[in-house]
């Protein structure tokens, strides 16, 4: 009969083998056409140089989240601080009319908010 360090030795061994067997299929599985053999990138076909400008980095590009208007919804869950500093920039791109009409506010809940928010002494503006 066997004993324990042997058992607990042979299934390591066996998933070991097995691992290994799995993460080397994918090198020497054969494609489609028949060939057995590494994977090959389109990187790898490149010239030298090609391949030197394929992986430079390009430029930083940024985006903001909140450049077009959220739903109210969304608005509602914000912080205080991103309320301060994104209803002023969207009330000069789209206007205090059109962002009533998108959010379903009167005109009465629009400076209520704007007045909760210190905002209500800042020019209001209209859809251009």
């Amino acid at each position: 009969m066997p004993t324990v360090d042997t058992d607990i030795e042979r299934m390591f061994l066996t998933d070991v083998k097995e691992k290994k067997t799995t993460a080397s299929g994918i090198r020497y599985r054969a494609s489609r056409l028949g060939r057995v053999g590494s994977m090959v990138m389109p990187s790898d076909r490149m010239s030298g140089k090609a391949k030197r400008d394929y992986r430079r980095p390009g430029p930083l590009i940024t985006y903001s989240l909140f450049e077009d208007l959220v739903s109210f919804d969304v608005f509602d869950r914000m912080k205080y601080e991103q309320h301060v500093q994104l209803l002023p920039k969207w009330r000069k791109k789209y206007g205090d009319d059109y962002i009533c009409r998108e959010w379903g506010l009167t005109r009465y809940g629009w400076e209520v908010i704007l007045e909760a928010l210190g905002l209500s002494n800042c020019k209001p503006t209209t859809l251009h």
